[in-house]
């Protein structure tokens, strides 16, 4: 009868030890579904970064802790602890988190590692559970378009301004292939509003200027003009950067200008009467009857043979 005991005994430990969960991790399973979003770090910035943990496994898991690590010289700011009560099967986490990744790392992939420990309903034991975050470091490229400025500030239809700046590269890694155009719809169709500049290096500001012709027809008004600079990263160059600025150009009609040629009769009445206006002021001493601007145009252009005369009358 007691060795009948002894082999019941026996028997119970040995399928205990199938059934019973010890909690051990076993490192090659991963019972709980990791995914990530923002490993692309841009250098020089505190990047943000968010990791998701859910189960999809166990009906539940208790005291799950989330430990995370970045190797250098990358740099994790804040707790890299995290802590949850529990969590339900088809439930997940967000955790959210910063890495700051500094110029000398770009071009560079790291590998980072989150570990979780939790247990399950009966567990003597954490399980444990090793996670790699992969993460990569690139350098960006910021265009910035400053002092705009025309020469000269207002024209007329058909004729031209020169639209001059500076652009300037506020990132970390040169810009190549930089070009500025300029468009508006009061320029002339078919005349050139470009100009190439080419390598952008960081913080070194490149000038420009650019000649606009515009529309002979066009009527006065104010008109905008847009400028327009991109560049490209040559390790991809399909993705150009493009910054715009605007400004705006005054087109007024054009100033008549007297010349005294092609008036017909009143033209040429005006003309005597300034004539017999400026001999009255001479003699009677009322020289304000004639207008400064209409009295410049007929002493250098019509009375200069007059005033020779009237200077030889005089005693």
């Amino acid at each position: 009868m007691k060795k009948m005991q002894r082999i019941c005994i026996l028997a119970i430990l040995a399928f205990s030890l199938f059934v019973v969960p010890m909690g051990v991790v076993k490192g090659q399973t991963s019972h709980l579904t990791v995914t990530m979003a923002g490993q692309s770090l841009t250098a020089g910035f505190d990047n943000n970064v968010t990791v998701t943990v859910q189960n999809n496994f166990y009906d539940a898991i208790y005291d799950l802790g989330v430990a995370i690590s970045v190797p250098a010289p990358l740099s994790l700011l804040g707790d890299n602890l995290r802590q949850y009560n529990r969590l339900t099967m088809g439930q997940g986490v967000d955790l959210n988190f910063q890495v700051y990744a500094p110029t000398s790392a770009i071009g560079t992939s790291y590998v980072g590692t989150l570990t979780l420990t939790y247990k399950q309903l009966g567990d003597v034991s954490y399980t444990t559970e090793t996670h790699a975050m992969g993460m990569s470091v690139h350098a960006w490229i910021s265009l910035i378009l400053y002092g705009l400025q025309l020469t000269p500030s207002l024209t007329v239809p058909g004729g031209n301004v020169t639209i001059s700046g500076n652009i300037l590269n506020n990132g970390n890694l040169a810009a190549y292939s930089a070009n500025v155009s300029v468009t508006s719809d009061a320029a002339a169709p078919g005349s050139s509003a470009s100009v190439y500049i080419g390598e952008v290096d960081p913080n070194i500001p490149r000038p420009f200027s650019v000649l606009v012709v515009f529309k002979s027809g066009i009527a006065p008004g104010n008109y905008t003009i847009v400028v327009t600079a991109s560049a490209i990263d040559n390790g991809q160059a399909s993705s150009p950067y493009v910054v715009r600025g605007e400004t705006l150009v005054q087109i007024r009609r054009p100033t008549p200008q007297f010349t005294g040629r092609g008036q017909g009769a009143g033209g040429l009445i005006a003309i005597l009467f300034q004539i017999l206006s400026y001999l009255y002021g001479v003699f009677f001493g009322s020289p304000n009857i004639v207008a400064p601007s209409v009295f410049s145009y007929l002493h250098s252009q019509t009375l200069t043979s007059v005033n020779l005369g009237i200077r030889t009358l005089r005693p």
